[in-house]
């Protein structure tokens, strides 16, 4: 996509009628919510040349529980004169010449227009596709109906693999979790809700890239345009069109618009995050502060559990879960005790895991399969974590972090939304996490041998002399031109998103993240010569310099190098001046809208259950039918 192009994107669309969807709006949290049954027909008709900005996780952006929207009232009239003066003119416009201009409207642009979706994006979306505006910027219903297709397609994976208690099979919205508060939640309204957080970050950040003047890399835009070409041709495998392939996998209301229009958002936002961490100081008196507001987040502990199904079906099915889960916790003694219950508290898990291994190694002994499975087991009932990072909530975390709870006391903590009770042994006290780490940027600049492939920090290739000569020549050029630069942490990280092959580091991978950052690493963790120049002593912010390593030529950027904890509260800081742009947000929501997207996605996965069913009735009864003509 040309400058053009993105130029046009940037064009805003008349807001519709904005006085009249402003008073059917019930503003609850600081999300405002379409009251009207019929908000469609409120709109102004706006012109052909008009357009609209478009907005793409960390997920990881938070919206409040939302309740039921309630009618509220009209304004009150603030200011006599100007109701004067606005009003005296209509009087004398009769009620048949009114009617008459909206039906000319109508007549002009169409009924569908304004009631059924068209799947379009920018100037071409009809007001009927607006689910929701995050401070001005309309958001398409099929961009809402790719994230909602996304969380629950994530949900449902990880359901498949027992995190969590969903029945893919059932209802959603009759089926319950529970929410940040920890308030029951249908899952149905729990993925309505996650997809809105994803479209209201994305679309934040996605703004404040435009305002800022950021602007996608040539890497990017090639990646971007990778990405669609292999949706064609996985379309073309199918045999199906392009626009077939991404509503069946991506939303009733999704098009190739609407892809290609995330993806650009996701990586404007990628970019805009990037800059404002670059840009952003923290000192040291905001870490210490931080520290002293949240001191158990940077505490680590170490305890042994044990994981038990937990069935909430019904109160007879919770009791019996919890009973056994008491049972376990009984013969919770000590460490070698944990680890002795594993083979019959998972006793099914290691089953299956030993049929798994044995299919694929067939010279695998069943003998040697199950030790495999039991010592893997093993190995998990152990766990250190932070408070940060802790998977319970603030009461289980606060009994475990406290001096008070003695090495050796026992606890259970249901997770309801993900089927188990655990079972805590704390065999450790809590310590403030002290290890040193640092925090650098690179650019590697891997050798190149014919492999046009992305390198990362973890993969090995053989070169010749002269591939290792010409890498350290570019390197020396890419020093070169930073320093032609003001020297500061975005340029590098710029330069980082343009030449690095390293992808684990840059917005090219799937890391969430930007600019050669390699963020709180602790010692032991990179190649030696990348760790002996991060943590020599006479490192200061801003320093740069190129070290060599079977990888290539790492030409790095210094951040620091302090206590573990300290460099997570830098990182925290940082993230939390992120969210509040998300907080600060205003975000109106068309709920009609959304129950559209909804119902479609509901709709099409009945209609693909029921095909599924006769499909395999079908298949049934041609076997019957062979068998009985074999006879």
């Amino acid at each position: 996509m040309d400058e053009k192009d993105l130029n046009e994107n940037e064009e805003k669309l008349t807001d519709v009628n904005n006085d009249s969807v402003d008073s059917g709006l019930e503003e609850k949290d600081g999300v405002k919510y379409e009251t009207s049954d019929n908000w469609e027909f409120d709109a102004k008709a706006p012109t052909l040349d008009e357009n609209l900005v478009m907005e793409n996780q960390d997920y990881s952006i938070s919206f409040d529980k939302v309740s039921e929207p309630k009618p509220t009232q009209a304004l009150d009239n603030q200011n006599d004169n100007k109701i004067v003066i606005n009003k005296e003119p209509l009087k004398f416009i009769p009620l048949a010449i009114f009617l008459a201009a909206v039906i000319a409207v109508v007549a002009t642009f169409g009924v569908r227009y304004y009631t059924v979706p068209n799947g379009k994006e920018g100037k071409y979306m009809n007001p009927a596709s607006v689910v929701a505006t995050v401070d001005g910027q309309k958001i398409s219903i099929g961009m809402y109906d790719y994230y909602y297709a996304s969380i629950v397609s994530y949900y449902e994976q990880y359901a498949s693999y027992g995190y969590y208690s969903l029945d893919t099979t059932k209802d959603y919205s009759k089926q319950y979790t529970t929410d940040d508060d920890g308030n029951k939640i249908s899952w149905q309204k729990f993925f309505e809700t996650e997809a809105l957080k994803e479209v209201e970050q994305i679309t934040t950040y996605y703004s404040k890239a435009l305002e800022e003047g950021v602007t996608l890399t040539n890497a990017q835009k090639k990646t971007i345009d990778k990405q669609i070409s292999t949706l064609k041709d996985s379309a073309s495998q199918n045999d199906v069109s392009l626009d077939q392939y991404i509503k069946a996998n991506f939303g009733t209301y999704c098009s190739e618009d609407t892809i290609r229009l995330m993806l650009e958002q996701y990586y404007l936002s990628a970019n805009y995050k990037g800059k404002f961490k670059c840009e952003t100081k923290v000192t040291d008196n905001d870490v210490d502060k931080y520290y002293n507001d949240h001191k158990n987040d940077y505490k680590k502990i170490e305890f042994y559990y044990i994981a038990s199904p937990y069935d909430a079906t019904d109160e007879n099915s919770k009791n019996e879960s919890i009973k056994t889960a008491e049972k376990i916790m009984a013969k919770m003694k000590d460490k070698k005790s944990v680890i002795a219950l594993v083979p019959e508290v998972y006793s099914s898990y290691i089953d299956s895991q030993v049929k798994s291994s044995m299919e694929q190694d067939s010279t695998l002994t069943e003998k040697k399969a199950r030790e495999e499975a039991i010592k893997s087991y093993e190995s998990n009932v152990v766990t250190t974590v932070s408070g940060s990072d802790s998977p319970f909530d603030d009461k289980m975390n606060t009994w475990l972090f406290s001096d008070d709870t003695k090495v050796g006391s026992k606890k259970y903590y249901i997770d309801e939304s993900a089927g188990y009770i655990y079972i805590v042994l704390k065999t450790s006290k809590a310590s403030v996490e002290e290890d040193e780490t640092y925090t650098v940027r690179h650019i590697l600049v891997a050798p190149e041998s014919g492999n046009n492939s992305s390198s990362s920090t973890s993969e090995k290739t053989e070169y010749t002399d002269e591939q290792w000569a010409a890498a350290k020549k570019k390197a020396d050029s890419i020093l070169a031109k930073f320093n032609k630069t003001d020297k500061s942490e975005y340029e590098f990280a710029k330069l980082a998103e343009q030449y690095s092959t390293d992808s684990a580091s840059t917005s090219s991978g799937s890391n969430d993240s930007f600019g050669g950052l390699y963020e709180s690493v602790t010692l032991g963790q990179m190649v030696p010569d990348f760790e002996k120049w991060s943590i020599d002593d006479s490192r200061k912010y801003g320093d740069t310099g190129i070290v060599k390593s079977d990888y290539g030529y790492h030409i790095m950027f210094f951040i620091n190098d302090c206590p573990e904890y300290q460099s997570k509260i830098i990182a925290q800081i940082k993230s939390d001046r992120l969210s509040t742009m998300i907080d600060k947000a205003e975000v109106k929501v068309h709920e009609n809208a959304i129950k559209k997207a909804v119902d479609k996605e509901k709709a099409a996965k009945e209609a693909a259950a029921e095909s599924a069913t006769a499909s395999s009735s079908n298949s049934a009864q041609g076997t019957t039918s062979a068998s009985s003509g074999n006879n």
